[in-house]
Formats: structure tokens, C-alpha cells, sequence
């Protein structure tokens, strides 16, 4: 697949927990980690990350298991892909980079990985935004027969034995499509040379069995750990929240959902689907700027 370099970022191989990270860095100025979700790369944050870089440190890594990030085996559990473990990877890089402190932002899987790091590790993170989505024991509690319809993939990405792979392998290309048409706004067109990324990428049999060890994760530790810090250990940081008019939230709000998780949350809808940094991008941009330069 390509370098998905995005121009004014250097591409830098970073050690991760025990894997290496494949990241981009630009700009300057205070430190700011961006994480993407599945089943894409960091290209999706294309249209955001160079704009950011005019006040920030903008760091954009492929996620473990996804991209030119390294894909180790799950293991017991899939617990190599719990968010703990990703975060872990996370906090890694940043430190690598020299920061021992930094904000960061997540888009769908991103933003698991971002909360999980913010809880684990407070000390390192000082801002947090999560973008359309809710913490995933929620998601699975939340899951009766309307839901299960709707977030059909994540009980199947999570099935065993090596069945989605199988069934995802017979046409990845087609599968990625499908999925961005799908979760995506309507009328929404997605920037070719991303979306030749996400396709480039889920060509390779590792990436499509690191998105479901992500998701076996989801319904294994990350859930357990969810609910073990559920009505206790809040989220001490600043926390935004962004989320699609139809996207995964659709007819809810956000900030009332993530008020039981974070001592401060604010936040709000933007227009588009679930795809919020590359449907909405100037007002991610907008956002951004003013919740992480306070």
C-alpha cells in the first residue's frame, strides 16, 4: 500500500507496546494525538490534521492491527487488541516524541482507545474528544433487536474461528465501500485517494484480521473493563463530544450519554453521517481549536 503521507508530515516508524507504530508528525506547538476508526486509516484525518498543525504538535499513527502499524496476534481473550493494550501503543509513541503529556482526539475505534488511555493514564492526557460514539459497554447493553440491526458489524466482526475474515476476505475492496456508503451521510463523497487507502489496506489478510481482533476485543476485555469502571472512576479530563446527525447517535444527544462517564462534557451534533472528521471537517477544525487551545 502507499506511505499515506499527508502533506507537511513527516512519516515516522515509533516503537509502540512491545510493536512499532507507523505515525505521522507535523507542525507545532502544543502536543495533539489524532486516532481514526475502522475500518479506515489515518487518512481520514486528511483534511483535518494539516489545518491543526498551524497551532499544534499533530501526531496521526495507524492504529495496531491496522494501516503499516504492526499486526501481532490477539491472543487469550484477543486481549493484545483491548483498548488497554492499543493504549498502551498510544502512549508509547507520544513519549518516544518527547511528550510525556498531550491531548488527544478519537473518531469511532480511536475514540475507545482515547477514553481507555485517558482513564488508565490521567496524568498523561490533559483534553479529550470522542467522535460519534458512546463507551462500548453502553453500546453492548444498549444492544437489543433495533440496535443489533444497526450495529450489525459488531457482533459479526467479533464472531470466532476466523468466520468474518473469511467472509470479508472473498471481496475486502467491495466491503469498504459498502461500509463507508453505508455509515456515511447521504450524498456524502468520500476523497478518492483516502478511500484507495482504506481499500489498499484492507487488501492485506493481517488488517482485516487485526479490525476483528479490535472488535472480539470489544465484546471481551473492553467491555469488562467498561463496566468494571462503570459509577466509579470517571473521566477526569476536559471531554468533548462530536457526533453525526445520522450517525451512530442518531436521535440522541451526546453530551447527556457521556455525562454518567466524564466529570466535565460538552459538545454537539454536527451535520453528516458517522464519518465525522472527513464529513464535517471545517467544524472538527473549529471545534478543535477552540476546546484544545484553551
Amino acid at each position: 500500500m502507499s506511505e499515506g503521507v499527508i502533506p507537511g508530515f513527516e512519516r515516522r516508524q515509533l516503537p509502540g507496546d512491545g510493536i512499532e507504530v507507523d505515525a505521522l508528525v507535523g507542525g507545532s506547538g502544543p502536543p495533539l494525538l489524532l486516532l481514526h476508526g475502522w475500518p479506515q486509516t489515518r487518512m481520514c484525518w486528511a483534511a483535518v490534521a494539516p489545518a491543526l498543525a498551524a497551532d499544534f504538535t499533530v501526531v496521526v499513527p495507524d492504529l495496531r492491527g491496522y494501516g503499516r502499524s504492526q499486526k501481532p496476534e490477539g491472543g487469550d481473550g484477543s486481549e493484545a487488541y483491548s483498548k488497554r493494550a492499543m493504549a498502551r501503543d498510544q502512549l508509547a509513541t507520544m513519549r518516544a516524541l518527547g511528550f510525556d503529556r498531550f491531548m488527544i482526539a478519537g473518531h469511532d475505534r480511536g475514540g475507545r482507545i482515547a477514553y481507555r488511555l485517558a482513564l488508565d493514564h490521567a496524568d498523561a492526557v490533559t483534553r479529550l474528544a470522542c467522535l460519534d460514539i458512546v463507551p462500548t459497554a453502553d453500546v453492548w447493553a444498549r444492544m437489543d433487536a433495533a440496535q443489533a440491526m444497526k450495529m450489525w458489524h459488531w457482533p459479526f466482526l467479533a464472531q470466532p474461528d476466523g468466520i468474518p475474515e473469511r467472509m470479508i476476505g472473498a471481496d475486502p475492496a467491495w466491503f469498504v465501500r459498502t461500509i463507508l456508503a453505508r455509515q456515511g451521510g447521504p450524498g456524502f463523497a468520500f476523497p478518492e485517494a483516502s478511500v484507495a487507502d482504506y481499500v489498499a489496506a484492507a487488501a492485506d489478510p493481517a488488517t482485516v484480521h487485526g479490525w476483528c481482533e479490535d472488535y472480539r476485543a470489544g465484546w471481551t476485555a473492553d467491555r469488562e473493563f467498561d463496566e468494571a469502571d462503570r459509577g466509579g472512576r470517571r473521566l477526569a479530563q476536559p471531554l468533548l463530544v462530536l457526533w453525526g446527525e445520522s450517525g451512530s447517535l442518531k436521535g440522541r444527544n451526546g453530551v447527556e450519554l457521556w455525562k454518567p462517564w466524564a466529570e466535565a462534557v460538552d459538545g454537539r451534533e454536527l451535520p453528516g453521517g458517522h464519518f465525522v472528521p472527513e464529513e464535517a471537517s471545517e467544524a472538527v477544525v473549529e471545534r478543535f481549536r477552540r476546546f484544545f487551545g484553551l
